[in-house]
């Protein structure tokens, strides 16, 4: 191989390395912009008073560390082991479902990392407002891995002082039975909503092909339905006959 032959292999090499390099750092690019647009989206509407954040960000298998020396910290395995033992108890404390305020977000290939602030209303009335920091790792647009950081105290504060209804039992992370006239399925006319009413005091609610969109606990007193939805949100009902409940600006209708 003469110089020149060498010399021109050596450029093809050096072209083919540099190319390689460029388009591992454009996908790179790509799916940084692509996490973080992901999350960023789902904070907004989450803001906006969507209630399906968990259900959309998480997957089912997520490891979620909350950091700290507070009862309330620790590692949860899988959404709904996190949803029940860390979301739900909490959100049955509060009148009102903690709304995000974003403040920065980063990212860098499969880590996004949110600043936030949330504010809500206890029970008794009271603000609850507190900062956090939530670092996810993303894998095809879900997150199997959260680190969250948070001031405690003020979590630990709401969980101390207020107490959990009388639907969860005294270890506060299952419902009591439910005993009223209005157990079992309502749907509404087009059969697209389809919400089941639990004898545990649990909700089960498919809408469309999508089996369990929302799941919560309930009480029922009198002809009033209230609901506290796994996510945080909160809703109510009333059942204005024996077959027929009104609930969300929809009708549903018992099926026998």
């Amino acid at each position: 191989m003469t110089v020149q032959n060498r010399l021109f292999s050596s450029m093809l090499l050096v072209l083919a390395m540099m190319t390689s390099f460029f388009t591992q750092a454009s996908s790179d690019k790509a799916v940084t912009e692509k996490n973080k647009a992901f999350i960023a989206q789902a904070f907004a509407k989450w803001a906006a008073g969507g209630s399906t954040f968990f259900q959309e960000v998480l997957s089912e298998d997520v490891v979620w560390t909350i950091k700290g020396s507070s009862p309330a910290a620790g590692t949860y395995r899988g959404r709904a082991v996190f949803l029940e033992q860390a979301v739900a108890p909490f959100a049955a404390r509060l009148s009102s479902f903690v709304k995000p305020r974003v403040n920065d977000i980063w990212a860098e290939g499969n880590d996004v990392v949110v600043y936030w602030d949330g504010a809500a209303v206890a029970k008794d009335g009271k603000p609850y407002n507190n900062s956090f920091v939530w670092i996810f790792r993303m894998q095809q647009l879900r997150a199997t891995e959260v680190i969250a950081f948070l001031d405690l105290t003020q979590y630990d504060d709401v969980m101390n002082r207020i107490p959990l209804p009388t639907s969860f039992d005294q270890q506060g992370d299952q419902p009591m039975s439910a005993q009223h006239p209005y157990l079992g399925m309502w749907v509404t006319a087009d059969g697209r909503i389809r919400q089941q009413l639990l004898a545990n005091g649990r909700y089960d609610e498919a809408r469309g092909h999508k089996e369990s969109a929302y799941q919560g606990r309930y009480e029922v007193k009198g002809n009033q339905i209230d609901y506290w939805d796994d996510t945080g949100f909160t809703a109510d009902g009333v059942f204005v006959d024996a077959n027929t409940l009104h609930h969300g600006g929809m009708i549903f209708y018992r099926r026998q």
